[in-house]
């Protein structure tokens, strides 16, 4: 046996070796930049709390196109990793379609909106039906979890890289929902004029299904104001919706040490008072400072709610009857600049892979100095319009065009994230109540929206409609998907939010370009393979020839 020959059964006995020990032992390594096939701790640490059998149900099997198929590879890719890490969790694949219509309208009725695809077979273009959906099974408990992340992108492609981004922190949300009890606490603040129950009604039932939700009116301070409270403080996050009635210092004060004992707090308040329903019946309203006397206690915390109207030249319609033909009204759509759409700050959890949020009557928030941590999460076009107060408003304006040189106010501020170190709105000011527990300083957060009709749902024949769905102009706007963030973010001890950050760079073929260079690498293709084969025979052509002359 040749010493060569020697080498080459020592090189195949190798490889037979790994390949056996790499049967009993699964690893590997992710030397991708964005880190996209590692689990993130917080995955870890919820996927480790898992102690009884859990089965996800992915829908994402059959004949559909790459980039579906894209889509269900990364979501195996993943539940591979969860199962590594916890035998508990295991995960199927099935074609809904191949068990039958039953089947089918019973995933329906679940709420699994399927996604109509136009897919070519035979030389036909025919619409096939995808579920992108998976199911989180553990004993009669089930959580549905959408894999396709509705995003406002140019193409499907970059929708689909979305949802990728968004895949861990979708499945990993779902297990922690699935495991964890209901037993955060959200207060729904009354007693000051807020929004009644039928308009936030679609908001309170999807919060609903994460959180323990009750009513709590602070009417009660005025009798028993340190029960009042000691009762607030067994919440966790206390939300006060557009609120019409002045808040007196107890009131606020209950409000606030609520804050500085950690609880979480969310503000929707409207700064300027103006009437939608009156401009929509007579034509005109007027604009009001509504003073809640709120206005020292965001001070305090680092922020002002200027008494103005902002009008942005990106903005919902407003619909309005022109005609009528019959029984029939004609209805056309005109720009309304009182109704900004504003724009969500994608580089944050609450805002990530969001459209715009409709407002209506919205003030500009001016942000002040201190060691508070602010974050903006909503905020304007840069062509905006600064409208002080009182002013009358009316539809005079509407068909008109726009004088432009009146839109310089530049991008304004409609939301603020305030947390970390908070000082008391009562910090060296005699204390209305008497608790004996009063802190001038705590470690909370708090959101604060200069409008409190995005969480107000319109209604029809008595019934709530989808939050942020416009029934006039039939468009439906993020509204409730920025609040149910929004929620989660100020409720999360365990940073499964944080996931939504996540990014992950997918490389994409550039169709015009490939259409542009086609024939140039067909022919590429073609003859460098013949060139390096002459090649080849040409150098062995020329050793053989000096090594035998």
């Amino acid at each position: 046996m040749t010493k060569h020959f020697k080498h080459i059964i020592l090189l195949l006995s190798g490889l037979i070796l790994i390949n056996v020990v790499s049967n009993y032992f699964d690893a590997k390594i992710d030397m991708t930049a964005d880190q996209r096939f590692t689990l993130s701790k917080t995955s870890v640490k919820v996927v480790e709390l898992i102690k009884e059998p859990m089965q996800v149900i992915v829908f994402l099997k059959g004949d559909f196109p790459s980039y579906f198929k894209r889509l269900a590879n990364e979501t195996e890719n993943l539940l591979q990793d969860f199962h590594q890490e916890n035998p508990n969790i295991d995960y199927v694949f099935i074609n809904p379609l191949e068990k039958g219509d039953d089947y089918v309208n019973s995933l329906i009725d679940k709420g699994l909106q399927p996604a109509q695809i136009s897919l070519q077979k035979s030389g036909k273009m025919e619409q096939v039906m995808i579920f992108p959906w998976a199911i989180i099974k553990q004993g009669k408990r089930e959580m549905p979890v959408s894999l396709l992340t509705k995003a406002y992108t140019k193409s499907i492609d970059e929708q689909i890289e979305k949802s990728i981004e968004n895949l861990e922190y979708a499945l990993t949300n779902g297990i922690h929902l699935m495991t964890a009890q209901k037993q955060q606490k959200i207060a729904i603040i009354k007693g000051n004029g807020e929004l009644d129950d039928l308009h936030i009604a679609d908001f309170l039932r999807s919060i609903g299904k994460k959180y323990r939700l009750a009513p709590f009116t602070l009417d009660s301070v005025a009798t028993e104001p340190v029960k009042t409270l000691h009762d607030l403080q067994d919440y966790n996050l206390a939300i006060v919706a557009k609120p019409t009635e002045k808040f007196n210092d107890s009131e606020k004060f209950v409000l606030d040490q609520f804050l500085m004992h950690g609880g979480r707090l969310m503000l929707l308040l409207d700064k300027v008072k103006a009437h939608k329903d009156t401009l929509m019946y007579s034509g005109k309203t007027y604009a009001l400072n509504a003073e809640l006397n709120l206005t020292d206690m965001l001070f305090a915390y680092g922020i002002r709610i200027k008494p103005e109207l902002v009008k942005d030249l990106i903005a919902a319609p407003v619909v309005l009857k022109v005609g009528q033909v019959g029984n029939k009204p004609q209805l056309e759509q005109f720009p309304w600049f009182y109704s900004p759409l504003a724009q969500p700050n994608a580089k944050h959890p609450v805002g990530k892979n969001l459209d715009m949020v409709m407002l209506d009557f919205v003030s500009p928030i001016e942000i002040l100095k201190n060691k508070t941590k602010k974050t903006i999460l909503l905020t304007s076009s840069p062509k905006t319009q600064q409208i002080g107060v009182p002013t009358e408003i009316n539809f005079d304006e509407i068909g008109k065009k726009p004088d432009l040189t009146q839109y310089t106010a530049g991008t304004q501020i409609f939301g603020v994230l305030l947390e970390g170190q908070l000082k008391s709105a009562f910090n060296h000011r005699v204390k209305p109540i008497k608790t004996g527990n009063t802190l001038e300083n705590g470690e909370s957060a708090l959101i604060v929206i200069s409008d409190g009709d995005i969480i107000k749902n319109q209604v029809d024949k008595g019934q709530p409609l989808k939050l942020g769905f416009d029934k006039w102009s039939k468009v439906t706007y993020d509204n409730k998907q920025f609040l149910l963030n929004a929620v989660d973010y100020l409720m999360d001890k365990n940073g499964v939010i944080s996931l939504k950050n996540k990014e992950v760079k997918l490389k994409f073929l550039d169709q015009n370009k490939m259409i542009a260079e086609l024939r140039f690498w067909q022919w590429f293709n073609l003859l460098l393979p013949l060139l390096l084969t002459g090649l080849a025979a040409w150098v062995f052509s020329y050793w053989r020839k000096r090594k035998y002359a």
